[in-house]
């Protein structure tokens, strides 16, 4: 890859931090770039941006074939926008993803799991951290990244409510039960009762503070991939997402209208709800009893 004619090369790293800054990123946006190319720039990122070769992207791309579609086409597409953005710097990268595809994904479908189960499972974690932070993405049927993007400004205690950042900027309030307030209450004495900052952070203090969102004593706020580490020690066979796909299930199974299911998913649109809501058959099954409660006389 030919190098643009400037004075200093800079490195991949330094190259990628520009790319953060280059557009208006949301901050989840720009947490799911940092944690889809990390293994790139963890074995490249102190190397100049002149690393980027053929070969390196098709070993880079090969290890990545073990993964999901999805988690496959997600990290693809956000090297191919760091690459435009090389690209448009005059790095002239735009060859080096020539002929890759994206992975053909299935059809999506409902993975819920037994309510019973992981319940189960959440009253087994010990750490007050990953308890509070696991019961509240499942109380509130929330997407992983919501969770994390929770500023502790955010929680109204009084409402027992927090001010969620959903997709697309889409915002919406979550009612969480006094059970996982208790929870949150907790972790966050544990904390030492910080009323700031982000709400679910790092054990350990952060290596690279200046790019990492940080509370006021140095800790940052919990990335997408460590909360998918922690959620596969304690179930190695499920996928976090479930935790929302069970949540939502589960509403549709009992007194959640679709448009209560639309307000507690953050679904812009009922359509969404449809997987929830067609093949659901504890919803079917109660219905069918309290038709048959109301004309019992036949």
């Amino acid at each position: 890859m030919e190098r643009p004619d400037t004075l200093e090369t800079p490195t991949l790293a330094d190259a990628f931090a520009q790319f953060l800054d280059s557009a208006s990123f949301a901050r989840r946006t720009r947490e799911s770039y940092t944690d889809d190319l990390a293994p790139l720039l963890t074995q490249y990122g102190h190397a100049p941006v002149s690393v980027l070769t053929t070969e390196v992207i098709q070993a880079y791309l090969a290890r990545q074939e073990p993964l999901a579609p999805t988690t496959y086409n997600r990290r693809l597409a956000a090297l191919r926008s760091f690459l435009n953005f090389l690209d448009a710097q005059g790095w002239q990268t735009n060859e080096l993803l020539a002929g890759v595809e994206r992975k053909p994904e299935r059809a999506r479908e409902t993975r819920a799991l037994d309510a019973g189960r992981v319940e189960s499972v959440l009253r087994q974690i010990a750490d007050p951290r990953d308890r509070a932070f696991f019961w509240l993405i499942y109380d509130g049927g929330l997407r992983c990244q919501e969770a994390l993007a929770i500023d502790i400004d955010d929680i109204s205690w009084l409402d027992r409510s927090i001010l969620i950042h959903g997709k697309g900027g889409y915002q919406r309030e979550m009612f969480f039960s006094r059970a996982v307030g208790t929870l949150l209450d907790k972790y966050l004495t544990t904390r030492g009762g910080p009323t700031t900052g982000p709400l679910f952070v790092t054990h350990r203090k952060a290596r690279l503070p200046r790019r990492a969102d940080l509370t006021p004593d140095g800790y940052a706020r919990l990335s997408y991939r460590q909360a998918d580490t922690l959620w596969k020690q304690y179930t190695p066979d499920w996928d976090l997402h479930q935790l929302r796909h069970t949540a939502i299930s589960v509403r549709a199974a009992h007194d959640y209208t679709e448009v209560d299911l639309k307000r507690f998913s953050g679904h812009t649109t009922l359509r969404s709800l449809e997987r929830y809501i067609a093949d659901n058959r504890e919803a079917a099954k109660r219905k069918a009893r309290e038709w048959e409660r109301r004309h019992r006389e036949i």
